[in-house]
């Protein structure tokens, strides 16, 4: 099975990511729906603090498929939110973006801490909806303009990402 890879995300990647990000199948599912311009995309790379946002480019056997990042949201309290993106339309419906999840996921719960991630998600984008409820989302609020706000605690990450991780080791045979 071809290797899985996360990575940080560097300045040489930025416009690839503005690509993924612009691309119909990603841009309509995102709350913020308009194209992001190349002098946009440069500008939002140099305002980003690292201390508080981390991108990452996932890729299998050496090819780019997508992006995940983690943005503290509060060190004191111990809260993230997290998100997700597939560039590449082959890959939508295969194990490595779930594997790019996981890979965050364990990162920011069991090596920086953290006790609780949330998520704001388009209603009408079920594929992320899905996604967030097999690793223990649960609805925080009611739906708001298109879109629900969801929370993750650890120990339901813990819990419920066992299945999912048991599958990535003994299927996709990659370590998490």
């Amino acid at each position: 099975m071809p290797a899985a890879n996360l990575r940080p995300l560097a300045f040489d990647d930025i416009q690839l990511l503005r690509y993924w990000r612009n691309l119909d199948h990603v841009r309509r599912r995102m709350v913020f729906q308009e194209i992001i311009g190349r002098d946009q995309q440069r500008e939002w790379f140099n305002k980003l603090n690292n201390d508080k946002v981390s991108y990452f480019i996932y890729s299998l056997a050496d090819q780019d498929i997508g992006s995940v990042h983690l943005t503290t949201l509060d060190s004191h309290e111990k809260t993230f939110e997290a998100g997700i993106f597939c560039g590449d339309q082959n890959f939508l419906r295969h194990w490595i973006n779930m594997w790019a999840c996981i890979r965050l996921y364990n990162y920011a719960f069991l090596e920086l801490g953290f006790e609780t991630a949330y998520a704001t998600i388009r209603k009408d984008n079920t594929s992320a909806q899905s996604l967030n409820r097999s690793l223990g989302y649960v609805n925080l609020s009611e739906e708001t303009e298109g879109a629900a706000r969801l929370i993750l605690t650890k120990d339901n990450y813990v819990q419920e990402s066992q299945k999912l991780q048991r599958y990535l080791r003994e299927f996709a045979k990659q370590d998490i």
